[in-house]
């Protein structure tokens, strides 16, 4: 019988996934008045104040860490926000979720940590699924530039993944994150100055309050929760609740953003979730996948087993 306190923080990482799935929705509706990188420089810059809160990084080993992953995690927000200039919720939902599948190939790399012998079907299975998805659904029957854009973003997100396992051992985990969230504002402002990109402030009540909503509760608060929650589940669990956030991010995008997908998009959806979770399901109780090993755990937990 599951324990009440594994009942719970498996019904917190659930949480976390509905509030993720509804940021696609979110920043496709914000990307109507605000630029992709005042989004990410307000953003960050309100998730580094809420951290701040629990933490101070004093050392320069958290802050070059830091700043390495938040020059990866700016990379992946980026090419997803871009990406959404272009592609409905739901389809940025899915094709996000590749990155599940390319840690792997990084940690392999990276990490010299050896893949699951089925990667290469899931990966297949994800890969035909994502074909059925971008040739199906109405206007948008072919790759286009806003689904290359996306893919970029998991990359980018599974670099981000591989790179904190590299660099969570030994170093505070809020105070890692803190320095990241405040490097992806940093990186997000530079970039706008850079590139001339003009009304950098978010302009009117509805922008403003996606930001805090964003900023408050979809980044701050929800790492926040996601690492307590991870303290009394299996990363095994909170995988397979995490393999749900692209369906809420569908379902949301149908009731708010009224999209529509085919019958061949939805068969091209089930192929990505089943290749992604295959990757969960064949992961053994007692080892964390990359991903949730990197993202979940403190360093304490990981020096201590």
């Amino acid at each position: 019988m599951i324990e009440r306190k594994t009942l719970l923080a498996d019904f917190a990482l659930l949480g976390v996934t509905v509030i993720w799935g509804g940021t696609f929705v979110t920043v496709k509706h914000l990307l109507a008045s605000t630029p992709p990188l005042a989004i990410l420089l307000w953003r960050f810059l309100v998730a580094f104040g809420v951290l701040l809160v629990f933490s101070r990084p004093r050392t320069f080993r958290v802050l070059f860490a830091g700043t390495l992953l938040g020059g990866a995690l700016f990379l992946g927000y980026l090419f997803q926000t871009l990406g959404l200039l272009y592609v409905t919720p739901a389809r940025s939902a899915f094709i996000t979720g590749f990155c599940t599948l390319i840690v792997p190939i990084f940690a392999l790399v990276i990490l010299r940590t050896r893949p699951e012998k089925t990667l290469p079907v899931s990966i297949a299975l994800a890969l035909f699924g994502l074909f059925l998805l971008t040739s199906g659904n109405g206007e948008e029957t072919s790759l286009s530039v806003g689904d290359f854009l996306t893919f970029l973003g998991a990359v980018a997100y599974a670099l981000q993944i591989v790179l904190v396992e590299r660099f969570a051992k030994g170093n505070d985990a809020f105070a890692l994150a803190t320095v990241e969230m405040g490097a992806v504002a940093l990186f997000s402002a530079l970039s706008g100055v850079l590139s001339g990109e003009e009304h950098m402030l978010p302009q009117g009540l509805f922008a403003w309050g996606s930001i805090v909503f964003l900023g408050v509760v979809a980044t701050g608060i929800a790492f926040t929760v996601q690492k307590v929650a991870q303290r009394y589940t299996s990363a095994t669990h909170a995988g397979i609740v995490f393999v749900a956030e692209p369906v809420f991010a569908a379902l949301f995008s149908y009731l708010l953003f009224g999209e529509r997908l085919t019958g061949r998009g939805i068969i091209g959806c089930s192929l990505i979730l089943l290749g992604i979770l295959t990757t969960q399901l064949r992961l053994s109780p007692g080892v964390p996948s990359p991903r949730l090993l990197a993202q979940t755990q403190d360093p304490q937990d990981r020096e201590g087993r």
